[in-house]
């Protein structure tokens, strides 16, 4: 499809709901928006496009999601060029779903199908209503290359997607698929783009970033790839998130006794203390193990 000049100079509003990771994919929308010269705006009245990046992890998600969606009903009404989209877990969950409940929507699209936002955006504008809720079982190098929005000092760069842990209160190997990594080539590629662009701290996200490599994909370890980044020009911080408390192990944990510049920090989740119920959970270690972790942390 040809790409129509009459999409280009507008404005888009994006309104991001959940964890770091959707922070992420957002950076990422803005940055294929950005090359297609959309601005960003804060006002929802004034844009040309308006997005919705999800999360269906907390309680009654998808009741919030149609209630965003509802105050956009008035503006779809009175402008009926303004296209309105949905990314994000709540997407890929209800897919065709939110259409049906929701006529003024055009595009609904899940984590593994932003990089097509573009595409997406170009089928929409020709009075298409589009669904694109397909997941992956690999990353294509491209899929991540867009570092254009990444501002300021700090930076997220995604270096994996999806979990393998099927804990059993959590829907995230469903909502964003089985776990692959992206080769460290194309990270350290991205991470040198935003050093260049002037930012000094960059962290490394993922569900479980401690199993980069371990489920296809990565091409080194993750205590090796903390190595590789750490050796960045002009990079002077690195943090990385979320760790699940049972692939800590030796090696990633001496590593904040040896790279200077992996801050001393660790954002590691706590469920809870009582083993029976860590055991329901589904989350494989138990609580004197996560403490003996903890302990050997604080000590570096």
């Amino acid at each position: 499809m040809e790409e129509r000049s009459d999409i280009r100079g507008k404005l888009v509003f994006l309104e991001t709901f959940g964890c770091q990771m959707n922070d992420s994919d957002s950076e990422r929308m803005l940055g294929i928006l950005k090359g297609i010269n959309f601005a960003r705006t804060d006002d929802p009245g004034s844009a040309d496009l308006i997005l919705i990046n999800t999360c269906t992890v907390r309680d009654k998600a998808e009741q919030k999601v149609y209630s965003t969606l509802g105050r956009y009903k008035e503006l779809k009404k009175a402008r009926p060029g303004l296209i309105i989209g949905v990314g994000g877990c709540v997407a890929q969950q209800q897919g065709e779903k939110l259409l049906k409940r929701a006529p003024h929507l055009d595009i609904v699209f899940g984590p593994h199908n932003v990089h097509r936002l573009r595409e997406l955006l170009l089928e929409a504008d020709s009075g298409q209503r589009v669904v694109a809720t397909r997941l992956t079982e690999t990353i294509d190098a491209g899929e991540y290359g867009v570092t254009e929005s990444a501002s300021g000092e700090k930076a997220y760069i995604s270096i994996m997607r999806g979990c393998n842990n099927f804990c059993s209160y959590c829907i995230v190997p469903y909502t964003r698929g089985r776990e692959v990594s992206r080769q460290s080539s194309d990270i350290l590629a991205e991470i040198e783009g935003v050093a260049r662009g002037g930012v000094r701290e960059v962290t490394l996200l993922g569900q479980n970033v401690n199993s980069y490599g371990a489920s296809g994909g990565g091409d080194v370890s993750f205590p090796e790839l903390l190595r590789m980044v750490c050796r960045v020009d002009g990079i002077k911080r690195v943090r990385f998130m979320t760790s699940h408390p049972k692939d800590i192990g030796s090696e990633l944990i001496e590593l904040f006794g040896h790279e200077k510049k992996l801050c001393r920090h660790l954002h590691l989740p706590v469920q809870s203390g009582s083993d029976k119920v860590l055991e329901k959970m589904g989350r494989g270690y138990t609580s004197s193990g996560y403490l003996s972790k903890i302990a050997r942390i604080k000590a570096l």
